[in-house]
Parts: structure tokens; sequence; C-alpha cells
């Protein structure tokens, strides 16, 4: 069931945002579950030793935590059509991270309702995590 309805969403709308604080034990965690285990995002001394100051975050795990951020705003994991990002910067533990969606289109294509949102994350120095962000979902 979704949380918004698209005669409730209108161009121009903010999603609610999701902020996220990184530490190691979830970049562990995400090595496990998607299998990398590149030691740039697992061992701290390897990654200080080829120039990173430290391990960072699996890009995928940051575009994942967008994918909850809209998720939850429609509340149908499904309803999510395509979704697309440019990895930007490197996020770190420590980090605390800014995901977020602005609706930029509302459409009907073949029957369905579809909304279009400029999606991004980004870090509270200002750092741009995830640009060049898109993600339609169907409501």
């Amino acid at each position: 069931m979704a949380n918004v309805t698209f005669d409730e969403v209108n161009v121009g709308d903010e999603i609610p945002k999701l902020e996220v604080t990184l530490d190691q034990m979830m970049l562990w965690m995400y090595a496990g579950a998607s299998g990398d285990f590149n030691p740039i995002h697992v061992d701290k001394e390897f990654a200080e030793k080829v120039g990173l100051g430290g391990t960072i975050a699996h890009g995928l795990s940051s575009m994942a935590r967008l994918g909850r951020c809209l998720t939850d705003w429609v509340g149908d994991p499904g309803a999510l059509k395509r979704f697309k990002v440019r990895f930007a910067s490197p996020a770190r533990p420590g980090d605390t991270i800014t995901f977020w969606g602005k609706v930029i289109d509302k459409s009907i294509e073949d029957g369905k309702n579809l909304v279009t949102l400029e999606v991004g994350a980004n870090i509270g120095d200002g750092t741009v995590v995830l640009s060049k962000g898109e993600a339609v979902v169907e409501l």
C-alpha cells in the first residue's frame, strides 16, 4: 500500500530525507551481504596505505540507502520502476549522509501514474556522495 497517492504529489515536492551515520560495522555487514570484501572497504590499514585515508563505504550501499529513502516514502518497494545515480565521492565511517529526493515530473503513461524524482545524497560538509540521480516510481 502506498504511503502517498499520485494526486497528493506535486512537482517541486521534497520527500522525507533519510539520514544515516556510517560506522565501520555497517561496511563489514555490507561486505558480508554483497560478497564484496575489497580491502578498501574492510581493512583500515590497507585503505590508509593506498592513500584513501581509511576505509570507504561501498558505493552500492549508498545507492541502496537512497533506494530505502524512496521506498519508505512510497510504501512499496515494487513501486520503484527506474533508478540511476552517479557515484560522485566516497563516504566514510563517521560521515552522516543525507539521502533526498525532489519531484520533478508527473505523467500518465500506458495507464500508469508515474512520478519522476531528482535524487541524491550529501554529507553534512556539502560533499556530494550520489549525484545526477533520477528515480521513477509508480503511484
